[in-house]
């Protein structure tokens, strides 16, 4: 994600495309660092120039070509934790997360990518999160290359799609299995302060952002947060 956030300042075109072979110190949300041996997951950094009107659909477009990629490779209904965690049977498989650059040519968003596909996620789980890969749902191995090859081609498709003026997000909302769940979210204040809101995850907006109903009967738009839900034992 560095490489690409350097390259788009220096006006690298959109599509542009980093792929690593492992990681040591991987950047997850809220600081967490994932960690992949040589070979074994799909490890992607794109580089988007979106207009402002399509900007806040990256990430889903992102979450429904892996949840494409993912039930079809291995059979499986994957779901998606808002605001962008893919999971299956309550363990995450995949992660997005993105970044704005600043650059010359105006704003860039710079997507990084960590699929879990051959990795043995339950004998080392990062953070203590419930982790699971594509090798150990379907109990065979799997060629990254191809995986790569065809998660572009979608990304690439549905992207055209929502610049053409259509939009996934109805179809994203209905993958996401945070609706209608108690949650709490965990957010940073501008002024840096640490503030949690516990409620029902009703629906999220035309932004994307959950709309959570506290106990008071307050809705509260949330666009970024760490998002638990309750009704699990462990953090996810």
């Amino acid at each position: 994600m560095d490489d690409v956030a350097g390259l788009a300042r220096e006006g690298a075109p959109e599509g542009l495309v980093v792929v690593a072979d492992a990681q040591a110190a991987g950047r997850g949300r809220h600081s967490r660092e994932w960690q992949s041996k040589p070979g074994d997951d799909l490890l992607i950094s794109i580089l988007f120039r979106p207009r402002p009107a399509i900007a806040v659909e990256i990430s889903p477009v992102i979450s429904l070509c892996l949840a494409q990629l993912v039930d079809e490779r291995c059979g499986v209904s994957s779901s998606i934790k808002w605001p962008n965690d893919l999971r299956v049977d309550d363990r995450k498989i995949a992660g997005i997360l993105l970044e704005s650059v600043q650059s010359a040519d105006g704003l860039a968003v710079v997507a990084g990518i960590g699929l879990n596909v051959n990795s043995k996620m339950r004998q080392a789980n990062p953070d203590g999160l419930a982790a699971v890969s594509m090798s150990e749902v379907a109990d065979r191995r799997f060629d990254t290359q191809e995986l790569f090859d065809d998660l572009l081609v979608k990304i690439d498709a549905m992207y055209s799609e929502i610049n053409s003026g259509s939009t996934v997000l109805p179809e994203w909302r209905d993958r996401l299995e945070t609706l209608g769940q108690e949650v709490q979210v965990t957010f940073v204040e501008g002024s840096g302060t640490k503030r949690t809101l516990a409620g029902i995850a009703e629906d999220t907006d035309s932004q994307g952002r959950l709309m959570v109903r506290d106990e008071a009967g307050r809705v509260w738009p949330v666009s970024a947060g760490e998002v638990t839900l309750r009704r699990q034992s462990t953090e996810s």
